[in-house]
């Protein structure tokens, strides 16, 4: 199964896409899945924002980067920023999954938490565009929408613990929930609502 065909997967067929990514290799898909998500929100989100002249509704966190160029620079820093996103969440899992006793996979992990990545941040662009053309939205409703449109990427988590790792349910959601305040701290840093 080719790499689009598998991404649809995580759409309409969650356990297979998990089976199916257990046979590629790891941790390349979910490398390539979080890079293609970044590269989504970098051309699509973020570089058409900083085109329509727009300045982010909270100051720029980062000294270097002045508050009405943060978009633009957001092309090339997101990339950066969803990568790191990944490599501390799938981190966390891999040592908490250690810490109970139980084997892992941190190449498995990233696989899993990347092409889930993409799965659902491949539905936040159009999401974020709806909103933006018909006029209901600002950076809180967004927040809350991606926390919520996010939970599919967590089930996907956790179908993928599961089935490639073996670990308990109960466990997986728990890790899959405690693993977004563990990442997030980097996203809010340094990512801004595109509206």
């Amino acid at each position: 199964m080719g790499f689009v065909r598998l991404w649809l997967e995580g759409y309409i067929r969650p356990a297979r896409f998990v089976d199916e990514l257990k046979a590629k290799p790891a941790p390349y898909w979910g490398i390539y899945g979080q890079l293609l998500r970044a590269g989504l929100d970098s051309v699509l989100v973020y570089l058409p924002v900083a085109l329509m002249g727009r300045v982010p509704p909270t100051p720029s966190y980062v000294s270097i980067i002045p508050t009405e160029h943060y978009y633009a620079a957001l092309v090339g820093l997101g990339p950066i920023v969803l990568m790191a996103e990944l490599l501390i969440g799938a981190s966390f899992l891999h040592v908490a999954i250690r810490l109970s006793g139980r084997r892992s996979d941190f190449d498995r992990i990233i696989n899993v938490v990347g092409m889930a990545a993409l799965v659902v941040g491949a539905v936040l662009v159009p999401w974020d565009w709806m909103w933006y053309a018909i006029g209901g939205v600002d950076q809180y409703f967004l927040g809350i929408s991606h926390l919520v449109i996010s939970l599919w990427g967590t089930g996907l988590i956790v179908l993928g613990l599961r089935r490639l790792l073996g670990v308990p349910v109960a466990l997986a959601v728990l890790l899959s929930i405690l693993a977004i305040p563990v990442s997030l701290p980097v996203a809010i840093m340094f990512m801004r609502s595109p509206f």
